[in-house]
């Protein structure tokens, strides 16, 4: 009828309304926002490791895809060279390190690992109180500096073989005649006792930049007014670096080293573009010894157990390292 008004019935489906949920909108959005973070290192990171450890108790032939179950022989393989090694030191000495092997790999990866990064602390450091006093260009100074960490490995690597060779080698040449270090027909990067010093240098000439982005961030939040009260007080420039300068930098430089003797003992493209690994072994950390093993000696799952044992000396060497030096309360302060 005309003017009857007709009532509806109220939608009896519930409206969704984030007020109804068991936690906060506050909550929801912080679980949102990590989610996708948590998930990213789980396929990057977490999955890999836990498929290496499950690998790692299996016979694997490369080019076969049948699993063989054997437990922990692959470990018993990898670790059963100790006691050999020990032997093998007290008698022979470092000349041992040039044989193949895990745990001459490992020592081999240590002194790559502690030289190349007392390197580049010494000449990141160096760097960084560089640029930090430099009033004149000082931006332009520190973008060419920084230049040579955006450079990929593989180009710097292969500009090193390039200027050792013996032909046309700048770096060759400069050993050669000028230092008097090797032969004019030899080439340095295959000589046993130069191989690893110059993967180093080449290494430690790229990765120095590290160290100066840390310390120099650091440096600049210095206050100046921290040196002009020790210039008032008669503090000289050596009595201002170890009093006002190096506590404040002290805890990025000890996170810094830390990072890079990680980044250091797990490299791999560097040595094997420069040596593969060689003379001989001289240059054969971990990494490239799991390589070699996994796809020249067709042995899978033993790569993986030493990529597993690699793991575990790398996270007690940082525990230790963070009871022994403590970096992030240093940061802090």
């Amino acid at each position: 009828m005309a003017g009857e008004t007709i009532e509806r019935e109220p939608d009896a489906t519930p409206r969704f309304s984030l007020e109804r949920l068991p936690v906060d909108t506050e909550t929801l959005l912080g679980i949102g926002t990590i989610l996708p973070v948590i998930v990213l290192y789980l396929i990057i990171s977490i999955i890999p490791v836990l498929f290496a450890i499950y690998a790692s108790f299996h016979q694997i032939p490369l080019l076969n895809p049948e699993w063989t179950w054997i437990g922990l022989d692959n470990y018993g393989e990898v670790l059963s060279g100790l006691p050999a090694l020990v032997e093998a030191l007290s008698t022979e000495g470092l000349s041992t390190l040039a044989q193949g092997g895990f745990w001459r790999s490992l020592v081999r990866g240590v002194l790559f690992m502690v030289g190349s990064t007392l390197l580049q602390l010494v000449v990141g450091l160096w760097m960084a109180l560089t640029l930090n006093r430099i009033a004149r260009f000082q931006k332009v100074a520190t973008a060419v500096v920084f230049t040579a960490y955006l450079v990929p490995t593989i180009v710097i690597s292969l500009l090193a073989v390039f200027m050792f060779d013996t032909f046309y080698g700048v770096f060759h040449e400069m050993g050669s005649q000028w230092l008097n270090l090797w032969g004019d027909s030899t080439f340095a990067l295959g000589q046993k006792g130069l191989a690893m010093p110059i993967v180093i240098l080449v290494g430690s000439w790229k990765f120095s930049v590290f160290i100066t982005i840390f310390t120099l961030a650091q440096l600049r939040a210095i206050p100046e007014r921290f040196y002009e009260a020790a210039r008032v007080c008669g503090a000289n420039k050596w009595e201002m670096f170890r009093d006002v300068t190096l506590p404040r930098i002290q805890g990025v430089i000890l996170v810094a080293v830390l990072l890079r003797s990680i980044f250091m003992f797990n490299k791999f493209d560097l040595i094997w573009i420069l040596t593969q690994g060689g003379p001989g072994y001289a240059t054969t950390t971990l990494p490239v010894l799991a390589y070699r093993e996994a796809f020249e000696a067709s042995n899978y799952g033993a790569a993986n157990a030493m990529a597993v044992v690699m793991f575990v000396f790398l996270a007690f060497g940082a525990i230790g390292y963070f009871k022994a030096f403590n970096p992030s309360d240093e940061v802090e302060t």
